[in-house]
């Protein structure tokens, strides 16, 4: 099967892709030549596709998935920061995007949602995730509370560090349109296989771990507060093959 038969299968649209693009390039202009400035510009310390250029890939990075430190070590910057894989429609042409390698990493949902809290309510990484945990997490005085009375508001649910992770990776439905999609679970050694597909050599590092919780994200969990997350997030754990508990 070609590429673009296994992408036709998971919801791509080939006709899709250059309208898209088309209509961004004709309508939207500053939008779509700064998507192409981060393509040539030298590989600076923020956002920039340089790298995925250079390699041939597309990195989708969902938040909380350590894809901070994936970006670092293979590209030395910030990548294209949180972009589902559709914008990437409109960065590269269908060519480029059915050729690149495409990859993600994913977290178990229960888990990926107590970091996402805890990073949030700590200031996050910048200015805009300080701003908005201020106005939308103060009220939740603890992960229980926020799971039982805040995480099913829109203005939550659609900040990217809530949004399920199928509307970073898929096209259509729920099933990822990506090459590979390694595991939180399995950073390292889903990262060496990376480096072994790209050919190239890159050590881990370590970069924006989340300090602010010790314990397993189990415990921050109880029966109803367990049931809540797995309703909300129940095309990321089937799509994943997660459960609340691994064992």
């Amino acid at each position: 099967m070609s590429e673009i038969d296994r992408l036709r299968q998971n919801g791509y649209s080939l006709t899709g892709h250059y309208l898209r693009r088309w209509r961004v390039q004709v309508f939207r202009r500053e939008r779509f030549r700064g998507l192409q400035e981060q393509r040539t510009r030298e590989n600076a310390a923020g956002f920039c596709f340089r790298g995925f250029d250079d390699l041939k890939c597309i990195f989708v990075h969902i938040p909380k998935c350590a894809g901070v430190a994936v970006c670092k070590s293979l590209f030395g910057n910030l990548g294209g920061g949180h972009k589902p894989l559709k914008q990437y429609q409109i960065v590269y042409t269908p060519a480029e995007f059915i050729s690149y390698f495409k990859f993600t990493f994913v977290r178990n949902p229960w888990d990926r949602l107590v970091s996402a809290f805890w990073f949030l309510k700590k200031g996050g990484m910048n200015e805009d995730n300080r701003r908005w945990a201020a106005e939308n997490l103060s009220p939740y005085e603890d992960f229980d509370s926020f799971v039982r009375r805040g995480l099913k508001r829109s203005e939550i649910l659609s900040y990217l560090h809530f949004r399920p992770q199928c509307h970073f990776v898929c096209l259509k439905g729920n099933q990822p349109a990506l090459d590979f999609v390694g595991r939180y679970e399995k950073l390292e050694s889903d990262f060496a296989f990376i480096c072994r597909r790209l050919n190239i050599e890159s050590k881990l590092v370590e970069a924006n771990r989340n300090a602010s919780r010790e314990r397993d994200y189990r415990e921050y969990y109880t029966e109803d507060t367990r049931r809540i997350v797995g309703e909300i997030y129940a095309d990321d754990a089937q799509a994943f093959a997660y459960s609340f508990d691994p064992q």
